[in-house]
């Protein structure tokens, strides 16, 4: 008996399990053939994106409780690293969205059917409703006994049973009269069978005489109960189930016809556009986001709308996962009491972009819940993407020229670092020097990862005499993931002299002399003083820089040349 009901079970489970992928299979043979469609539109993406968080949230509601909480993080990773991609992959096609979407759906599944044929097998699989009675009748204002026969279909002894309702408020899932304050019945010991004749010979009842609600519906209703137990002492829990036929009042309304009434006339609330204050979000900033939405009902308004945003989470492992997008207010949720007909709203909530953010689009999750006209509740999903940047920066060390002074024609070499101090990548870093004083020098260093540095080592040629304080304008240049060029400045002390003349080689060779003169000896002794004159005007010069000082310093040395004509004279 164990093995026919596991393999019934796994068989179904297949059938479930691949039902969607045959599907999307076949969606993706009748697609192959656009390949090279043009560009998917916004419209497209943000479909995309919804269909894989509706897919994900339907696999989390059918098996999210056979999961354990890490395998529910997996599956949803897997999902929001789809949306990431395809809300933040350029010039993606309409066929690549597609094919994407139906190959996350099919990893979805695959991942979903590993995780189920590795859970533990408990007694789950072989508690039963016994079929020993007749399904009861409950009548709208009247009693009714309900009797829930419970067989233990394994051979294990399962003791403190405990079984309890679910019970409920609303008159569409629990169709009696809450009179009581607990529901719990208790079973001491439940038999276990080796065959169906024992387990039926074996089996357990509980009871409850409740009484059945004057709106009650007409029509089927499932009526689920929750066992806890324990086997070998070890407690475990499953969930049994039966249905109860209901008869309301003749203006009470029908479950099954209420449903269909729900399903063809359901009204939606899309998202129509939306956009940021700044337009440019960067990492660690504060920005307004604005969404517009419109009820597309043009029968139907709706009102008690609720839109709960959430933010992909982001981090390097399960431990140091975080929302990218917080709220300023604390609170993720707008609240909207209607929208009417084929109409509009804006709504606004002002959010923090995280500061370590990496330069990428990131989704939001909005789920909107929200009532008909006949308080119907609605709910549905919808996503956002939001590109986040990153500012660059960048440092320069100090330049070391060689040598601090050139002149007319000659050389000087310039070497400095540039670092890239900010968390993203910078592309295409030159360098260029503007000044009429010098030429050449441009330097192109290129990638810088974020944290890397470039060396410039630049040789400047002197084209012209400074004229001012002998600082050079440096251009440190960049470009951004977009193409967007920035420009930083900063300046590197050169200063460029005329080309001077040795005055000395306007001493002629040969001076006449009279016998006995004392004039060689004075020649000599001028010579000399000359010599050192101009080397110290020549040092004077090249520390001061400055043309009026060149001037002064060539009216001393006329000064001292008339002095030494007069010594000649005398």
């Amino acid at each position: 008996m164990k093995k026919w009901r596991n393999k019934l079970g796994i068989a179904l489970l297949c059938v479930f399990l691949m039902a969607p992928q045959i599907t999307a299979y076949a969606d993706q043979d009748d697609e192959e053939d656009d390949v090279y469609s043009d560009e998917a539109d916004e419209d497209e993406i943000a479909d995309a994106v919804n269909r894989l968080s509706m897919y994900y949230k339907n696999l989390k509601l059918v098996n999210g409780e056979d999961l354990t909480e890490e395998q529910l993080k997996t599956l949803e990773k897997i999902c929001n690293d789809a949306r990431n991609y395809i809300a933040g992959t350029d010039d993606i096609t309409s066929s690549q969205v597609s094919i994407h979407v139906t190959e996350t759906k099919a990893l979805m599944d695959s991942y979903l059917e590993k995780c189920l044929s590795e859970r533990p097998q408990s007694t789950i699989d072989y508690l039963a409703v016994g079929n020993l009675y007749d399904s009861p009748v409950a009548k709208y204002g009247e009693g009714v006994v309900l009797i829930l026969p419970i067989l233990n279909l394994g051979e294990e002894d399962l003791t403190n049973v405990i079984v309890t309702p679910v019970i409920s408020n609303s008159v569409k899932e629990w169709p009696f009269e809450i009179s009581r304050t607990g529901y719990a019945e208790e079973i001491d010991v439940l038999p276990g069978s080796r065959t169906m004749e024992e387990a039926y010979a074996n089996h357990r009842e509980v009871r409850y005489a409740l009484a059945t609600r004057q709106d009650v519906l007409t029509g089927y209703y499932k009526l689920d109960f929750n066992v806890v137990y324990e086997r070998e002492g070890k407690p475990e829990k499953a969930v049994l189930s039966t249905y109860i036929k209901a008869i309301g009042t003749s203006d009470s309304g029908k479950i099954d016809e209420d449903a269909e009434d729900k399903k063809t006339s359901t009204p939606r609330i899309i998202v129509t556009g939306f956009e940021t204050e700044p337009a440019q979000v960067y990492a660690g900033s504060t920005f307004m986001l604005t969404i517009h939405v419109k009820n597309t009902s043009q029968r139907t308004a709706v009102s008690n709308v609720e839109f709960d945003l959430k933010a992909a989470e982001e981090g390097k492992d399960e431990n140091t996962l975080y929302a990218s997008f917080l709220p300023t207010s604390g609170s993720n949720t707008i609240y909207v009491p209607s929208i009417p007909c084929g109409g509009e709203k804006e709504l606004q909530i002002e959010m923090t972009a995280k500061a370590d953010l990496v330069q990428k689009p990131y989704a939001i999750d909005m789920t909107m819940k929200y009532e008909d006209d006949k308080y119907n509740p609605y709910e549905n999903v919808t996503s956002l993407s939001v590109p986040v940047r990153q500012l660059s920066r960048i440092e320069y060390s100090t330049a070391e020229v060689l040598p601090e002074s050139i002149t007319v024609g000659g050389q000087a070499n310039v070497v400095f670092s540039v670092y890239n101090t900010g968390k993203t990548t910078l592309y295409n870093v030159k360098v260029r020097f503007e000044d009429e004083t010098v030429s050449g020098g441009d330097s192109f260093v290129g990638k810088l990862e974020s944290g890397a540095t470039g060396n410039v080592d630049a040789m400047l040629t002197g084209e012209a005499a400074t004229m001012d304080d002998g600082m050079i304008k440096t251009v440190i240049s960049y470009e951004n993931d977009a193409g967007e060029v920035t420009e930083v400045e900063t300046e590197i002390p050169l200063y460029v002299e005329e080309e001077t003349v040795d005055e000395l080689d306007y001493i002629p060779e040969e001076l006449p002399q009279e016998e006995g003169s004392r004039l060689p000896v004075i020649l000599g002794a001028s010579a000399a003083v000359i010599v050192t004159i101009v080397s110290v005007i020549v040092f004077v010069m090249k520390r001061k820089k400055k043309k009026k000082a060149e001037r002064e310093l060539a009216e001393d040395l006329a000064d001292l040349l008339q002095d030494t004509d007069k010594g000649k004279g005398e």
